[in-house]
């Protein structure tokens, strides 16, 4: 054997190596939960309460809740994105509460202080919870806005070919977690070991509610092409917000709330 060829063995071996490890720690890459207690600093004077969650397989979640003005008004269901908690979020989506809107932060299994173990199919079953939870409440689906953030909004669009709501709202949507992953690791055959796909771009199709996406062209985590890619290939009715100078965690400072209650009020 001569040195090259050891060489390039050794490469070949190294590569593998690091194949390897990002397929078996690639959870521990896509979910990012914060562990911390929701502490109620995060959501005092705003009107929300924790609620429990009950999953189909026996998971209790706590979330956070506060139901709608009256009964004309409308409620969000919020499927966050990868890392931190629902208490990073409140802040974010008191400007609804403010407007009457009834608002469900949905808490994760793996996430704060829940248990469990962050999966594609446990998210899944979460978002089935949260909408169980509001059945409970007497809220109906048409009163019932699905809002999606970054890697939730795989979770909102999945329930959204299921039943019909008063509308879905997708914030930095992706085509599929195997695209996006294909795109940072460019030199992994990423698209080929991910396990948890939440492939948006073959479910789109069947979406039975209003669509609004939200995308920020200088987002550099979910690049604003898997946005426009999603849109396209949504059915009407439609509409899309995609904000010049917004990155992946800023679309708010950017009039964004505005636009979204624009859509909403033309929603019936």
């Amino acid at each position: 054997m001569t040195k090259i060829t050891s060489i390039i063995l050794y490469g070949i071996g190294i590569y593998l190596f690091v194949v390897l490890l990002m397929f078996v720690f690639q959870r521990s890459l896509l979910y990012l939960p914060s562990k911390e207690k929701l502490d109620p600093v995060f959501y005092s004077h705003t009107g929300l309460k924790k609620v429990n969650l009950t999953t189909s397989d026996g998971l209790v979640l706590s979330s956070l809740f506060k139901g709608p003005s009256n009964k004309q008004q409308n409620t969000l269901v919020v499927f966050h994105g990868n890392a931190g908690h629902i208490g990073h979020r409140v802040d974010k989506f008191r400007p609804y509460l403010e407007e009457g809107y009834g608002l469900l932060l949905v808490e994760y299994r793996g996430y704060g202080e829940n248990l469990g173990k962050p999966s594609e199919d446990g998210f899944y079953k979460d978002g089935k919870a949260a909408l169980d939870f509001l059945s409970k409440q007497k809220i109906s689906k048409h009163q019932t806005i699905l809002y999606g953030e970054s890697l939730g909004c795989g979770i909102a669009v999945k329930l959204s070919t299921e039943n019909k709501y008063h509308s879905t709202i997708l914030e930095a949507p992706y085509t599929s977690i195997a695209e996006v992953a294909s795109k940072h690791y460019w030199y992994l055959p990423a698209k080929w070991l991910v396990l948890d796909r939440f492939d948006i771009i073959s479910i789109i199709k069947n979406i039975k509610s209003p669509l609004l996406v939200i995308h920020g062209e200088e987002d550099n985590v979910i690049s604003i092409e898997f946005g426009i890619k999603i849109f396209n290939s949504a059915p009407k009715p439609k509409e899309a917000f995609y904000v010049k100078e917004a990155g992946h965690n800023n679309l708010y400072e950017f009039n964004v709330y505005e636009e979204i209650v624009s859509f909403l009020e033309k929603v019936k």
